[in-house]
């Protein structure tokens, strides 16, 4: 390796309590996608994730198992590197909390705070939760259960040590002031500096071996362990170096980014910021606070019982489709609603219809009328030149998303140039072109797509590793490596030749679609309940009343209007009046549908406020899975006008 500065970053440390889901394998394919594409620029990649053991919970599972902690944790600890084998995850360190590589890092820096005069001992009150090994104060917990996992809390009083970290308060303003990427994205930057303008408490750092003996000893008190922020943060340092191999740690450290899950956003921005402060040591250049997959019953929670093993949807659709779904459906940064439903039309939309179908469209006739061979030529063709600029500017705009950790905006561009070329397709007619035997013009029309499937097979390889080289070995390019930097148009050799195409994303059919199916084959399809009247549009039906077309008050205001800000916008394919927005409503975004097309173009609507009912039950629009509606009204000149407040309101605020 050489001396230049690494592009470091960290997935959180999983806890080794009970197995991953869904969340845990989003924030390490996160990491793995974003060390994928610095590679790809040429750039050296360290990327550490690990295992949090130590602890209550842990030990608590270790003995319902008839296990000591360390053999608990020594057999999960398998399963989950089995699971990042499974994904592909490319780690290039796995830190555990009981390696003693890490125990003496932490030894090592407690023992300068002691001595710093940065940690110091006094007796300690509050209601705590055992299960999430949590202290509350009386006002948070009224009604003496814990506000995260309704469980009951006991009264505790105790000596403890504790870090002095409201010392620090006012450098970390200044930081977060000073450093406007630190802490992304810029909602949890806002989130943080609210929580730090109330005055910061000192942070409790140990528990007594007599109540928690599954820990690493405090080295100035011997009847004590250390608690989780000492321990499992720590690990950001002591992986790499820091203070036992300084050459390391000073080609590694600073952290370029901790992608985290937002839960554990004031653990990391403010605790490991006052701590790495406390130390002298650099902050990372950037935590960024993702947000959660959710389902009807709201965050994936082991306790609620809505956990998504990604095991079995790995089996069931393929890992790269898995890898591409979970990034092309979430705004990062924001939280998402998995459906498998919606799973299987981005599948169909995206990977079966738009990529997928370049090859299987274009190869075939290439085969058949040139012998599979490109014939490198320069765009003559008005849609040639277009293609040809647009897949530089994807290009500019894709690796500035992928440095700023925007993974659905590098997506939606390598998309949109993917779409482009489907219409390419269909205005240059390949197959008419052939028929003519117009072959400098076909030749001109089989290069730009092959050299533009080049193009955007090298720019999703990071999210989908397998696939997109395989189809680079279709076109000819099997093997070739370009670093995205270098990546130019004209790039694909002349005569190079194509392989017979197979098929990479076969069709997904939904429940409902199946459903229809068997119903068509005689079997009893499901009776309509009573008739209702309804109201038409050009693009849906909607139910006004069961009855006599009025709503009553109190089903009026069983309706939740609020106020939502457009993310992105983009046209549907073969719908003239539609488009479809991705909404942010403070913690979530969604994806609907609006017939607005006619009237607003998709690059005018990022960043407008509007009102959105959000409670509508989803429904699937031109194959889209639209999840509510926004508001617009008439004008006198025959337009359509968005409702929007007449000044900026808070997003997500419910609309009375």
């Amino acid at each position: 390796m050489s001396s230049e500065k690494s592009f470091y970053i960290t997935t959180p440390l999983y806890y080794a309590n009970d197995e991953l889901h869904i969340g845990h394998a989003f924030s390490t394919l996160a990491a793995d996608i974003a060390s994928r594409f610095q590679r790809s620029m040429g750039r050296n990649v360290h990327f550490l994730t690990g295992s949090d053991e130590h602890g209550q919970k842990v030990e608590q599972a270790a003995k319902a198992k008839g296990l000591s902690p360390i053999e608990h944790t020594d057999r999960l600890i398998e399963k989950f590197k089995s699971l990042w084998t499974l994904l592909d995850i490319t780690y290039d360190d796995f830190i555990r909390t009981t390696e003693d590589r890490h125990k003496k890092v932490v030894c090592h820096a407690l023992n300068e705070l002691w001595k710093k005069g940065d940690i110091y001992e006094a007796e300690y009150s509050g209601w705590y939760c055992t299960p999430c090994e949590r202290f509350w104060t009386e006002k948070e917990v009224p009604e003496k259960v814990c506000p995260d996992c309704k469980r009951a809390v006991q009264e505790i009083s105790e000596k403890n040590y504790f870090f002095k970290m409201s010392k620090y308060q006012q450098q970390l303003i200044d930081h977060i002031n000073n450093h406007p990427g630190f802490i992304r994205p810029e909602n949890r930057r806002n989130e943080v500096l609210g929580f730090l303008r109330q005055p910061l408490g000192d942070l409790c750092i140990s528990r007594p071996k007599a109540r928690l003996s599954w820990g690493i000893e405090l080295p100035f008190a011997p009847d004590y362990v250390t608690y989780v922020w000492f321990d499992a943060l720590t690990n950001y340092i002591s992986a790499v170096g820091y203070p036992f191999d300084m050459e390391k740690f000073n080609r590694i450290w600073p952290a370029s980014c901790h992608l985290i899950g937002k839960d554990i956003l004031t653990t990391h921005a403010v605790y490991w910021s006052t701590m790495l402060m406390a130390l002298g040591l650099s902050l990372p250049e950037c935590i960024f606070a993702h947000g959660w997959w959710v389902t009807g019953e709201g965050k994936m929670s082991k306790s609620v019982g809505n956990i998504i093993n990604p095991r079995e949807l790995v089996a069931r659709y393929g890992l790269d489709p898995f890898r591409f779904y979970l990034f092309r459906e979430m705004v990062f940064g924001m939280d998402a609603t998995y459906t498998e439903e919606n799973f299987i039309l981005r599948y169909n939309a995206d990977l079966a219809n738009d990529y997928g179908n370049l090859c299987q469209r274009m190869l075939p006739m290439l085969i058949k009328n040139r012998d599979g061979q490109f014939r490198k030529t320069a765009p003559t063709l008005p849609q040639s030149k277009e293609i040809a600029e647009m897949a530089a500017a994807v290009k500019t705009d894709y690796i500035n998303a992928m440095e700023n950790f925007l993974y659905h905006d590098a997506l939606k561009r390598i998309w949109d140039l993917i779409q482009r070329l489907n219409k390419y397709v269909d205005e240059t007619a390949p197959w008419k072109l052939a028929k003519e035997q117009n072959w400098a013009v076909l030749d001109e029309v089989f290069y730009t797509i092959g050299e533009s499937i080049r193009f955007v097979s090298h720019l999703v390889e990071p999210f989908m590793p397998h696939l997109a080289p395989e189809f680079l070995r279709q076109i000819g390019c099997d093997g070739q490596k370009v670093s995205i930097s270098d990546l130019a148009w004209g790039q694909l050799a002349d005569g190079t030749r194509c392989t017979e195409p197979a098929p990479m994303f076969p069709r997904l059919e939904t429940e409902r679609i199946q459903n229809l199916k068997k119903g068509s084959k005689g079997e009893a399809a499901p009776k309509a309940e009573k008739p209702a009247k309804v109201a038409k549009t050009e693009e849906k039906t909607a139910v006004i009343s069961a009855e006599d077309g009025l709503v009553s008050f109190d089903d009026f205001l069983k309706t939740e209007l609020c106020i939502a800000r457009i993310e992105t916008a983009e046209k549907v394919e073969n719908a003239d009046k539609l488009l479809k927005l991705t909404v942010n409503i403070g913690e979530e975004t969604r994806t609907l549908v609006a017939g607005i097309a006619a009237f607003y173009k998709p690059e005018e609507l990022p960043g407008r406020q509007v009102v959105m009912v959000k409670n509508l039950k989803p429904a699937k629009i031109r194959g889209i899975l639209s999840h509510g509606m926004i508001l617009a009204a008439g004008t006198e000149d025959g337009g359509l006008a968005l409702v929007s407040p007449d000044k900026p309101a808070k997003t997500g605020i419910r609309v009375k």
